[in-house]
């Protein structure tokens, strides 16, 4: 069976992190071999250590250049590791996408996303919550941007993200109840089902 990637989109605040790391756990437990991403990059450093410059630093067309060159070397590294591993991404070349078509970037400097030469992931699942429930969430968290503790809308950073990422037609998780395992459930249900029809 061909190794497959894996990728949670969302914005602050909706648990991707915790459900990429149970299903890491969940997936190693049925016998796959699973690698995040995200260790292999703190590890290797990537384009990590720029981002903080980048994101304060630079105008949002030179941003625009900078991320799509951070999601090429990203898919790259995902490749080498899909010879031997599933891999679970949090965040991919969507975000890039959706952040700087609110930030006005002239996303006619770049191609469609669909011509970029990039492993596209073989699951998208968009996380959702609450709004109430993510700001309780950002509370607790020491890593908020300016935006985290604020209400989503239609109009603000956060609302304007969660639409744009929608327009990728991710696979939508709600991941608002009490119980993280419920959405964990659905995302492993929904794997396991694509993997049977595709036997």
């Amino acid at each position: 069976m061909k190794n497959k990637l894996i990728v949670f989109e969302g914005i602050d605040g909706v648990g991707k992190t915790t459900l990429s790391k149970l299903l890491q756990k969940k997936l190693v437990k049925a016998g796959y071999n699973i690698v995040r991403y995200e260790n292999i990059e703190d590890k290797n450093g990537g384009f990590n250590k720029i981002k903080p410059f980048i994101k304060t630093k630079v105008p949002i067309n030179s941003s625009l250049f900078f991320y799509i060159a951070s999601a090429l070397y990203k898919s790259q590294q995902i490749e080498k590791l899909l010879k031997h591993n599933w891999v679970i991404c949090d965040r991919y070349i969507y975000s890039t996408y959706a952040y700087h078509t609110i930030r006005n970037a002239n996303m006619s400097l770049i191609p469609d996303i669909k011509k970029i030469p990039i492993r596209l992931p073989d699951f998208v699942f968009l996380i959702k919550v609450d709004d109430d429930i993510r700001l309780q969430r950002a509370k607790t968290r020491s890593d908020n941007n300016i935006h985290d503790g604020k209400a989503k809308t239609k109009n603000n950073i956060v609302g304007r993200m969660e639409k744009e990422l929608e327009l990728f037609k991710p696979i939508i998780i709600d991941n608002s109840g009490p119980n993280v395992f419920n959405a964990l459930k659905k995302i492993y249900t929904v794997i396991k089902i694509n993997l049977k029809t595709k036997k």
